[in-house]
């Protein structure tokens, strides 16, 4: 049954902390979005925009081969990324409960384990990487000049491993804190400063791909600086609402979170696995050209995407919130708004990428004719994707706020693994070359039909009320 939430029972004592709780709880959901989702969209857009500002200076400062050797690398650094969402978003989709719960004491202790284990992870996996450092690259295939890029940008990249993990933890733990603002401001900033710093190593000090690397690393660092002194000043002063804590909870809610995080830990995973089949398949059809070319797709890609993890990363506190509490129609009505708008978006980047690639693909490599022209063909084929991405990343989203992680989980394989891997294995060989373009496409389609049959079943299953009452009757629900 449907709970009614007044600021009477919403009291706990703690003044912030009831705040807080009470805005993700009784706000209209229309509005609640907006002051959730739209920070977190910049957030990522952001994101989005360093990434892509520093593959175009590096394309053109380096060449194309200096871009394709960062795509020849991302199955290690998905790795270091799989492992800072899995314990970002598990944790954080946790604490979103426990504080819709009133649980903030368990709350604290519990950001206080995700950042003991991130730290502990962090350091671990960038010691592998100091060790085995001449068989990872071995591995990844680089040979030649791509060698060379590659290993100059791994070497100086890996030190930062730890704080680039704590980044993408705290960064979702101060939305949680309801500072969705002071995040999506740490993250203008530090895009702002990555792109100064590339320019500054790349064209000014001359310091080759290394200086790319060493932007980002440093830009990352600081907003997990500034993240880090944020939580600590509240513990410091004793603060109400979220702040850092003895770690607590144990085996019990570190397997709760690794569990709850494993469908993003196992995409991120999936996606260095198939990136790794992918440029072996590319370089064996294309050659390095089509690496670069498929890497400059990826990154127009990676901007629709980070505008669905922004919408998502908004509405996780609000769907965890109100799971926590136990208001199904809340939930029910966040979903149907997530979901819509994010395949309004999604629409609208496929048109673009459709018939704006040449545009954009030129501001990537615009003195390149051979890769720029591979760039095309690839686009017309791979921007059909963006038409079923955004399902899959909602559906996704909802289970791993819900703490539905089985679910997320099914998502992420089919997605990261047997459909692409699928795909792969069969339409090079039906297609050739077109056959790896329609790879992505085949992939995301078909998980966005298996999110689809998993979200209705849950639905049918969980909402006795599941009607478009909970999109329009935004002053109740």
């Amino acid at each position: 049954m449907e709970k009614n939430v007044t600021m009477e029972n919403l009291s706990s004592g703690n003044v912030e902390a009831d705040s807080a709780r009470a805005e993700f709880l009784t706000l209209p959901l229309g509005r609640l979005m907006l002051k959730n989702a739209l920070p977190a969209v910049a957030s990522m857009l952001f994101m989005a925009l360093y990434q892509a500002v520093d593959a175009m200076l590096v394309g053109r400062r380096l060449g194309p081969e200096a871009l394709a050797s960062v795509n020849i690398l991302y199955p290690i650094l998905a790795v270091f990324v799989g492992l800072a969402v899995m314990i970002g978003v598990g944790g954080n989709a946790r604490i979103a409960v426990l504080l819709g719960s009133g649980e903030t004491k368990q709350a604290r202790r519990t950001l206080g384990l995700i950042v003991a284990l991130g730290v502990g992870l962090g350091l671990t996996g960038s010691v592998v990487v100091a060790v085995f450092f001449p068989q990872i690259l071995a591995v990844l295939g680089t040979s030649g000049s791509l060698g060379i890029f590659a290993g100059e940008y791994l070497r100086t990249m890996y030190p930062f491993a730890t704080m680039m993990i704590l980044f993408f933890i705290l960064e979702q733990s101060v939305r949680n804190d309801g500072q969705a603002g002071l995040a999506a401001m740490v993250m203008a900033g530090m895009a702002l400063l990555n792109i100064a710093l590339d320019y500054l190593f790349l064209f000014v000090l001359n310091l080759g791909i290394g200086g790319a690397a060493l932007a980002t690393g440093i830009s990352q660092s600081l907003g997990a600086l500034i993240f880090v002194c944020y939580f600590w000043r509240k513990t410091l002063l004793r603060q109400d609402g979220l702040c850092f804590a003895t770690p607590g909870g144990g085996v019990p809610v570190l397997l709760s979170i690794a569990a709850n995080g494993s469908s993003e830990l196992f995409n991120s995973l999936a996606v260095g696995v198939t990136t790794f089949l992918f440029n072996r398949i590319i370089l064996s059809y294309v050659g390095a050209m089509g690496v670069a070319a498929f890497s400059v797709t990826q990154y127009l890609l990676a901007v629709g995407m980070m505008v669905f993890m922004g919408l998502g990363n908004g509405a996780q506190p609000i769907l965890s919130y109100n799971h926590g509490a136990g208001l199904t129609e809340r939930v029910q009505g966040t979903l149907i708004r997530l979901l819509g708008t994010s395949m309004v978006i999604g629409f609208l980047f496929f048109v673009v990428m459709r018939f704006q690639a040449a545009s954009l693909a030129g501001l990537f490599i615009a003195d390149h004719p051979e890769a720029l022209a591979t760039t095309l063909r690839v686009a017309a084929t791979v921007s059909w994707s963006m038409l079923f991405i955004p399902v899959g990343i909602v559906v996704s989203v909802f289970f791993t706020a819900l703490e539905k992680a089985e679910k997320s989980l099914i998502i992420a394989v089919c997605r990261g693994f047997v459909f692409t891997v699928t795909g792969l294995a069969l339409f090079p060989l039906l297609w050739g070359e077109t056959g790896i373009w329609i790879t992505p496409v085949f992939a995301e389609g078909a998980t966005a039909l298996v999110g689809t049959v998993l979200l209705y079943r849950w639905l049918a299953g969980n909402s006795p009320v599941f009607s478009m009452e909970a999109v329009v009757d935004g002053e109740n629900i």
